[in-house]
């Protein structure tokens, strides 16, 4: 199956609200590359996760969107509230398989130079960032600046008491 992109999907989904058990059980302890697409505007968001039903499960989950948007100006997470899931298509671009005894580490490496591979080739509208796993490039909203300041500045006086 080729969309209009020249990428022959693993799986597309469409109603994922309805779908979501499915999804999950296809999903399960698989590892891969998906897309969500806006049906209304054709925009679209490339990802990866070592295990796939987890990362849906987040994606699917109202109160998880909402504090991963406390902290970040996630397009993707801001256009499925918006627009509704019922507007969106769900496809694996591609599963990976990967042998026994490969190192998290090693997973990520192909994790990301995959999902590289479809930023590169698709440049997906929803993705603000354009290396896969990098955050160079990120903006944070305002909120997430004064907490990592609070953070760095209660390390710096813990290490300035070990000091003493």
């Amino acid at each position: 199956m080729k969309n209009i992109n020249n990428v022959i999907r693993v799986k597309s989904y469409f109603k994922v609200i309805e779908l979501k058990p499915i999804i999950y059980k296809e999903n399960k302890n698989k590892s891969g590359i998906y897309r969500w697409t806006n049906l209304i505007t054709g925009k679209s968001y490339v990802g990866s996760a070592n295990c796939l039903s987890n990362r849906f499960k987040k994606y699917f989950s109202a109160y998880n969107i909402k504090e991963i948007l406390k902290t970040s100006k996630s397009v993707i997470c801001n256009s499925l509230l918006k627009n509704g899931y019922e507007n969106f298509q769900l496809e694996i671009l591609e599963y990976i398989v990967f042998h026994s005894g490969i190192s998290i580490k090693e997973k990520k490496e192909v994790l990301l130079g995959r999902e590289q591979y479809y930023l590169d080739l698709l440049k997906p509208e929803y993705n603000i960032l354009r290396k896969a796993g990098s955050r160079l490039g990120a903006k944070h909203i305002s909120k997430s600046i004064d907490l990592m300041r609070e953070k760095a500045l209660a390390h710096k006086h813990s290490e300035k008491k070990k000091l003493s």
